[in-house]
């Protein structure tokens, strides 16, 4: 028996360049944008989804919550209800911009690593924002 491999032809090349901005427990992703064939797109990037995991360790135990969000979309009561009851976090926000109101134990954002690239930032590294009770 012979197996046939087959490449899967993309009709385009897309990246989205995250531009996060912390500004106290502010997460402001208002700059970003996507580039698409080499061509950058704000109204691009507030369309597309994207992944945000939210980490806790508390006790040894380690526990996560990951959020698709698009720029463009209020977050919704029943993920911010289940992110308060899985990690006690509580935030408000959009896909854009949110900010974080409360939360029991330090933990970590990390955002979509896939097909992302990320511009520096004071507390941003890599997509990765620490918070510190």
């Amino acid at each position: 028996m012979k197996l046939k491999s087959t490449t899967k032809n993309t009709p385009y090349l897309l990246e989205r360049i995250f531009k996060i901005k912390r500004i106290k427990n502010t997460i402001d992703l208002s700059n970003s944008f996507t580039v698409v064939n080499g061509e950058a797109s704000s109204a691009l990037f507030d369309a597309e989804i994207y992944k945000v995991t939210f980490r806790t360790e508390s006790r040894r135990e380690i526990k996560s919550y990951t959020l698709f969000l698009s720029g463009n979309e209020l977050i919704c009561d029943q993920e911010i209800d289940a992110l308060k009851e899985c990690l006690g976090i509580t935030l408000t926000g959009d896909g854009s911009q949110f900010e974080i109101l409360d939360y029991q134990t330090d933990f970590t954002i990390q955002f979509d690593q896939e097909n992302s690239s990320f511009v520096e930032s004071d507390g941003v590294e890599k997509g990765l924002i620490i918070f510190k009770k």
